[in-house]
């Protein structure tokens, strides 16, 4: 897989982390507003303060610098670990995606499966990142459950990630927050109930199996 900032080094561009960070931060932002076709290195310069000429040397093209950026500030459930709770773990990683959603991040993910739909090859390498790196941490957080007798060994760890994610999209697409709303009460009400249908379901279907 690409290493950006492996390929920095080679190119011997010396690292200005603070620079990164606001750089980063308007890449998602311009990919959220614009998506691909709309994504110029250009306007990231202009918008993050950063001079272009500093822009075009420190990044090769606008492909390596949406890599670089979505996976400094977008890496899934970043810092998030189970605990052996199913409920509580549940409800981290649903209310982590609702967060998430409610942001200009969740629109850049839901840019990000637009557009590789229609450039597949440009974002194979970032869509693995994200399937990939989700679903391994709910598969650590499956197996443990169902080690615990809690879940069913054949629960499918995409099939979880897939619900959660799912009604995060749907639900923040049709009633999304209004002007300087505190979203904290419907991200509580939200979460509680998808966990409780998530459960419900796998535990229901488990049962069905048995029979």
């Amino acid at each position: 897989m690409d290493d950006s900032g492996a390929l920095r080094r080679q190119r011997g561009r010396p690292r200005d982390p603070e620079m990164e960070a606001r750089v980063y931060s308007v890449v998602v932002l311009v990919f959220a507003e614009k998506g691909w076709a709309g994504f110029t290195l250009d306007e990231v310069a202009r918008r993050s303060g950063v001079g272009k000429a500093s822009v075009y040397l420190r990044w090769r093209d606008k492909r390596e610098l949406l890599l670089a950026a979505m996976r400094d500030r977008l890496e899934p459930f970043r810092g998030w670990t189970h605990t052996g709770d199913l409920r509580e773990d549940l409800k981290a990683m649903a209310r982590y995606v609702f967060r998430m959603y409610w942001g200009w991040a969740g629109l850049a993910i839901m840019r990000l499966w637009l557009d590789a739909r229609t450039y597949p090859d440009l974002f194979a390498e970032l869509q693995n990142f994200y399937l990939f790196g989700s679903v391994k941490m709910v598969e650590d957080m499956v197996r443990s459950a169902a080690a615990r007798g809690e879940l069913p060994a054949s629960t499918s760890p995409a099939l979880v990630l897939g619900t959660l994610f799912g009604v995060a999209t749907v639900q923040v697409s049709m009633a999304p927050p209004a002007p300087d709303e505190d979203v904290a009460y419907r991200t509580e009400v939200y979460v509680n109930q998808i966990v409780d249908m998530v459960l419900h379901g796998l535990r229901t279907a488990d049962a069905g199996t048995a029979s």
